[in-house]
């Protein structure tokens, strides 16, 4: 996988597991690897990603990009691609850390009232050859408040204002499973990708 974050490694290798796949990441191979993310959809970053994966392990590779917007936010604001870089006081666009991102989009949903809805677009793409090569695009909607968790997730620093709305819990004070339960509940359509192309990978 594509990635050097250890949390999206974890859900993506409970989803495959159940297919009989195991999961490495950038963080497990020694080169290492920089992906410019460029594209102007999720599905070109994903296969950015994917390709840049194959091409550093000569293996199949998948990646994953996540788009985000809200509702209430004008346009020239909209997080879109860049959820990690936010607007400083001189109206600059930043990379953030995690608590940069935190104090940033607490106030923009303070700002719609204290509560707003968000949707994830999110694309995942595979590269199995240099002839092989998938991309899918899936949404889904999410809550925001303002008033975050005391609990953090390390580099997924949204996950302390959003709402599960089946279980009324912030997303970072789900139990593992629960975590796992509901990350697999909304993105089933991963699982689905993988399967349609599992032939191919085994």
């Amino acid at each position: 996988m594509a990635t050097k974050n250890p949390h999206k490694k974890e859900r993506f290798a409970h989803y495959l597991e159940q297919l009989g796949l195991s999961v490495i990441s950038f963080a497990d191979i020694e080169n290492e690897v920089e992906v410019i993310e460029d594209g102007k959809t999720p599905e070109e970053n994903a296969l950015k990603k994917a390709i840049a994966g194959f091409n550093a392990v000569g293996i199949p590779a998948f990646g994953v990009d996540y788009w985000f917007y809200m509702e209430g936010v004008p346009d020239e604001i909209q997080p879109g691609p860049f959820v990690r870089r936010i607007f400083n006081k001189s109206c600059t666009k930043v990379e953030a850390t995690d608590e940069e991102m935190l104090t940033y989009y607490t106030g923009l949903v303070d700002r719609l009232g204290g509560k707003t809805k968000g949707l994830w677009v999110s694309a995942i793409a595979l590269v199995i050859d240099n002839s092989a090569q998938f991309t899918e695009r899936f949404e889904r909607e999410t809550l925001l408040t303002s008033k975050p968790s005391l609990k953090r997730t390390e580099g997924e620093p949204l996950n302390s204002i959003q709402i599960d709305p089946s279980t009324g819990k912030y997303f970072t004070d789900l139990s593992r499973d629960e975590w796992l339960k509901l990350q697999e509940e909304r993105e089933m359509g991963y699982i689905d990708f993988f399967k349609n192309h599992l032939d191919l990978l085994k």
